[in-house]
């Protein structure tokens, strides 16, 4: 720690120490209550702290726990810092405010609404199951007490490397027993679904405790560009114990002109084919949002505050849903050329109009896809040949039908979109 940071450090320790005291009043007890609780699914923390490990350009990171509390380990580049307390408005706009400046505050960080958090409130999460984070780099070590008051511990964490970043958090607090954290969280561990997917940097999560051992990573093969879309294959394997399971999906990803990239995943089967799987939507990881769709999709939405749901009524989340349904139209050309058309393509598109998502959120993937296979050669009609608009129809009635015509005068195939076989 140079001098200035030294300086900056105790007078942010003295600027938070003030704010503690005026917290800790009877009536403003609920503010830190609201933010620390305000999870559902209580060992979210876990999703937190990985966010904050991609944020600092880290590949791997790794969970240890013990019954007496947890540790937690990246390879990430960018290291902590601290800002002068007296200009934090104007370094949160400017973007430089200091890492410890963000993880001693509430609501206030570099990070803008759409993108995943450089200790935002998310990270206050660790106080259900803690009452003194510690945190140790090469530059600093300090622990947080009284929610928000930075400290600085005299000894570095003793197995920690040199290139590493490492948190503890001891379960220290009262009305959580160390059995129950330990609990929660070894379960947590154990159900992280997709954890690498949609982050840029981090590919590999992998976690310890006595009752077991756990892995969760990602490989990718060469990008390949198609007009503005990035295509990849993605392994996804995982390994909890003795039970491995591997996932192996092509992503298609765009870039928004405000620099938002979202995605669209297409799994497939053991003979490569495309196989319909429906997951929540993912904002980095996953939401508790349905969206009755066969494929899996993320964009960087605005969450509520419980990061469960997507705001209906904010613009940008409607933008990001437009744009997420024309890429699943767009990418339907490249399926194509890549031999995963098939008569099993309904299995995966929204060919039916129903319900998709809560209030019909998504429903815009049906609108778009369909508009996609009356105006594109996109279906296969004989041999090699597809169907375009003049010869392929999508039937609004019967419900059930959709009509594709071959080229050859008279021929045609009737596909029935309940069961997507030829009939």
């Amino acid at each position: 720690m140079t001098e200035q940071q030294q300086h900056w450090f105790d007078k942010l320790a003295k600027d938070r120490e003030e704010s503690a005291t005026m917290l800790e009043k009877p009536s403003m007890r609920g503010i830190k209550n609201s933010v620390v609780e305000k999870y559902s699914d209580q060992a979210h923390f876990i999703y937190e702290l990985l966010q904050n490990a991609n944020d600092a350009k880290a590949t791997k990171s790794s969970f240890q726990l013990t019954t007496q509390g947890l540790y937690f380990k990246h390879n990430g580049k960018i290291l902590f810092s601290v800002s002068n307390p007296d200009t934090e408005d104007q370094d949160k706009e400017n973007n430089t405010l200091g890492h410890i400046n963000s993880i001693t505050a509430i609501a206030n960080s570099n990070k803008t609404e759409s993108s995943i958090g450089k200790f935002g409130v998310g990270f206050k999460a660790v106080f259900q199951y803690t009452e003194t984070p510690h945190i140790y780099d090469p530059n600093f070590q300090f622990k947080i007490e009284r929610f928000i008051i930075p400290v600085k511990l005299e000894n570095d964490l003793a197995d920690r490397q040199t290139d590493e970043t490492a948190f503890y958090f001891p379960f220290n607090k009262p009305e959580m027993s160390a059995q129950k954290a330990h609990s929660a969280i070894l379960e947590k561990l154990k159900k992280l679904v997709f954890p690498t997917l949609f982050l840029s940097s981090l590919q590999e999560v992998v976690w310890k405790a006595e009752a077991g051992t756990g892995e969760y990573t990602k490989k990718s093969s060469k990008q390949k560009q198609a007009n503005d879309i990035t295509y990849e294959i993605i392994e996804l394997y995982q390994q909890i114990g003795l039970n491995q399971t591997k996932e192996n999906l092509y992503l298609f990803t765009r870039s928004s002109e405000e620099n938002h990239t979202y995605s669209i995943g297409y799994f497939l089967d053991e003979k490569d084919k495309l196989t319909p799987k429906q997951f929540s939507a993912f904002c980095f990881f996953p939401t508790k949002e349905t969206t009755n769709l066969n494929f899996i999709l993320h964009a960087p939405f605005l969450l509520t505050d419980s990061r469960e749901g997507i705001h209906r009524s904010k613009e940008h989340n409607s933008s990001m849903v437009k744009l997420l349904s024309k890429l699943a139209a767009d990418s339907l050309i490249i399926l194509k050329e890549l031999n995963l058309i098939t008569d099993d393509i309904f299995e995966t598109i929204p060919y039916r109009n129903i319900k998709y998502g809560n209030d019909n959120f998504f429903s815009q993937f049906y609108t778009a896809i369909k508009e996609k296979l009356q105006t594109e050669e996109i279906l296969s009609a004989k041999g090699e040949t597809f169907a375009n608009k003049p010869n392929a129809y999508w039937a609004d009635s019967p419900p059930k039908l959709f009509v594709v015509f071959r080229r050859e005068p008279k021929l045609f195939v009737v596909f029935c979109r309940e069961t997507a076989n030829a009939v």
